[in-house]
C-alpha cells in the first residue's frame, strides 16, 4: 500500500500546475494518475485526500462506512500542497475537487456538498407557519481548522411556495447567521430554483416548493467555551404563498451545535 501511495504522489507531482496553491494539482475532467487507482475505486468512484501526513488516517477510517455504502472508495496520498480531496468518478477521472487555503474540508462535508448525502444522527426540528426546517450538521465533533458543512432542509406545506433569491418585487427566503469569534461564515449555498408560474398575477417567477436543501460552509477555529462546545445562531426569513395568498413574512430562529475538542 505504501508503495502504491508513493507511485500516486511520484505521478501528482509531476502533473502540470501542481504547486502550493490550494488548487494545484490535476484539472477536473482530467485522469487521475493511473497506477494502483482502480484499486481504490468503489461503483461510483472515490475520495482521495491529499495531505502531508499521508490523509490523518482516522479520517479515513472513521468514513469508510459511509463511503462503503454510497458506493465510492476512500484513499489518501502525501502532498505538499494544502489538504484537501478529490472526487473521482467509477473510471478514475476528477469530477470535482474539494480545497481551501485555510482550512481542510472534512470528508462528510465533500459528501453532502457533492452527493447529498445526509449524516445519520437525527436533525432538529423546527415549526414554522407553511413549513418545517430540519438543522443538521455534516460532522458532529470538528477540529480547529476544519471546514465543514450546515445543513438546512425545509419542507412547505402542500400547495405552498416561497421565492428563491433574485426574485423581483417580491420577499425571497433568506438565510442569515450570526458572527461568532470561533468560525468563518460562508456564503449559503441554494439549489436551483424552478421557475413557477402564477395565474393569479400572470407572472412567472422563481420559486421552491414541497422539499429543498440549503447548504452553509463554516471553518472553525479555536473554542473559548471550556466545554468545547460551539452554538451558532441563525435565522430563516421567508414569505409563503399558496395559489391565491402570500402570507405574513416569517422568522425562525435556529442553532447548530458542534463538539470542539
Amino acid at each position: 500500500m505504501k508503495a502504491l501511495l508513493l507511485t500516486i504522489f511520484i505521478l501528482l507531482a509531476a502533473s502540470r500546475g501542481y504547486s502550493g496553491s490550494g488548487d494545484a494539482g490535476p484539472a477536473i475532467g482530467s485522469q487521475f494518475p493511473e497506477r494502483g487507482v482502480k484499486s481504490l475505486l468503489g461503483p461510483k468512484g472515490a475520495l482521495i485526500l491529499v495531505d502531508a501526513s499521508a490523509g490523518k488516517t482516522h479520517e479515513i477510517e472513521e468514513n469508510r462506512e459511509a463511503m462503503h455504502k454510497l458506493g465510492l472508495g476512500i484513499g489518501a496520498v502525501p502532498s505538499k500542497i494544502h489538504p484537501g480531496w478529490y472526487v473521482l468518478d467509477a473510471r478514475g477521472i476528477i469530477v470535482a475537487k474539494y480545497f481551501d487555503d485555510t482550512a481542510r474540508y472534512s470528508p462528510a462535508a465533500v459528501l453532502v456538498h457533492q452527493f447529498g448525502w445526509t449524516p445519520p444522527d437525527l436533525p432538529t426540528e423546527v415549526e414554522g407557519k407553511q413549513l418545517t426546517a430540519k438543522t443538521g450538521e455534516s460532522d458532529n465533533t470538528v477540529a480547529p481548522g476544519q471546514r465543514v458543512t450546515l445543513i438546512l432542509d425545509v419542507e412547505l406545506n402542500p400547495g405552498m411556495h416561497v421565492y428563491a433569491p433574485g426574485v423581483e418585487g417580491y420577499i425571497p427566503i433568506d438565510w442569515k447567521m450570526q458572527e461568532s469569534p470561533a468560525a468563518v461564515l460562508h456564503e449559503p449555498v441554494f439549489p436551483r430554483s424552478q421557475k413557477l408560474f402564477l395565474k393569479a398575477i400572470g407572472e412567472t417567477v422563481p420559486a421552491y416548493r414541497n422539499h429543498f436543501r440549503l447548504t452553509r460552509d463554516i471553518a472553525i477555529g479555536r473554542v473559548a467555551d471550556g466545554a468545547g462546545k460551539l452554538t451558532l445562531h441563525g435565522s430563516l426569513r421567508y414569505q409563503a404563498c399558496d395559489d391565491r395568498v402570500c402570507y405574513i413574512p416569517q422568522e425562525l430562529r435556529l442553532a447548530w451545535t458542534v463538539l470542539v475538542p
